[in-house]
């Protein structure tokens, strides 16, 4: 038998793994620079009002300040008497709380919950580019 003509396995099986992990490296390398790429365009993109569609045309300074003052309330109350009186009529009547604290609770939750639609947002994008 001659052994000439023998294969070292070894040192082949050595260069294509080295080559199939290279390979991966370049592909994930490539996959966080888009994911960069897409992220700092997302975080640069321009948000107008008329792309809300909720703030009439002309009336954007006096809505903006009903939200302001309304919106965080409702929310504090709504938080309030469902999560802290637990839906009870009676029991929400029964809290002695401030229009200022309800507020204050208010402007929080929804400070969340735009945070959380924010992420929402982020997702989809980077998702579907």
């Amino acid at each position: 038998m001659n052994t000439n003509n023998q294969y070292d396995f070894s040192s082949s099986s050595d260069t294509v793994l080295e080559s199939a992990r290279k390979i991966r490296l370049e592909k994930q390398r490539k996959r966080k620079a888009k994911t960069r790429d897409k992220l700092a365009e997302f975080m640069s993109a321009d948000i107008h009002d008329s792309e809300l569609g909720i703030i009439p045309e002309g009336y954007g300074g006096i809505s903006y300040l009903t939200f302001l003052i309304f919106a965080p309330w409702l929310a504090g109350t709504i938080f309030m008497f469902f999560y802290v009186a637990g839906g009870n009529m009676e029991t929400f009547r029964s809290l002695e709380s401030s229009t200022l604290l309800t507020w204050v609770i208010g402007y929080e939750v929804l400070a969340v919950f735009i945070l959380l639609l924010i992420f929402k947002k982020l997702v989809i994008y980077i998702l579907s580019k």
